[in-house]
């Protein structure tokens, strides 16, 4: 998959949040959108997934247009930095819930929900509920979510930065030989721990 921006401009009433961005991410990067705290880098992932619209210029995907294409209708996936899991599911049906709406057979779903849940270490958790988990946990749980969709767009905004530390680099350790194994585009903002 190849990805790019060409010339966006994203305005919020007089306000301009993006002012004229060109990028271009290719299958298997890992890209870090580095800024300060509103320097516009979640902005940035929206357009990237197809939230928001850009006020002017293109989002390419394989050479195609898709800047105004809703993001259901694209091969991506998005995880937070709040813990977003469904309260009222296991966390077998949270990290199933992408593929059973895709249609997926029984058995695949359980297959990559099993695989991915070892994975990230939650093998043990998926009978329980978001409640019952701490928040690295749960953390693990909505990364989980995205994984399992095996998507070619992987966009992951600060999902460690309301861990504490010692959960926040063993994760990211972990991601990023998950990481290793995959086609994905991964984009991942981070602030810029010399500016404020």
């Amino acid at each position: 998959m190849s990805l790019s921006l060409e010339g966006i401009t994203k305005k919020v009433g007089r306000e301009t949040h993006i002012d004229n961005v060109s990028l271009s991410f290719e299958s298997g990067s890992r890209n870090i959108l580095l800024g300060r705290t509103l320097a516009g880098k979640t902005s940035l992932l929206r357009l990237l997934a197809g939230l928001d619209r850009p006020t002017s210029g293109r989002v390419i995907e394989n050479g195609v247009n898709v800047t105004g294409r809703s993001v259901r209708k694209r091969n991506i996936a998005m995880v937070y930095q709040q813990f977003i899991n469904y309260p009222s599911l296991t966390i077998y049906k949270n990290i199933a819930s992408p593929l059973k709406i895709a249609g997926l057979p029984k058995a695949e779903i359980d297959q990559r929900v099993r695989s991915t849940a070892e994975m990230l270490r939650i093998d043990n958790l998926l009978g329980r509920y978001p409640s019952e988990l701490s928040g690295g946990q749960q953390q693990r749980v909505a990364i989980a979510r995205a994984l399992v969709k095996e998507t070619d767009l992987l966009l992951l905004d600060e999902p460690l930065v309301n861990l504490d530390y010692k959960l926040r680099e063993e994760l990211r350790e972990e991601l990023q030989e998950i990481f290793e194994t995959r086609a994905a585009i991964v984009v991942i903002p981070q602030r810029n721990p010399l500016k404020r």
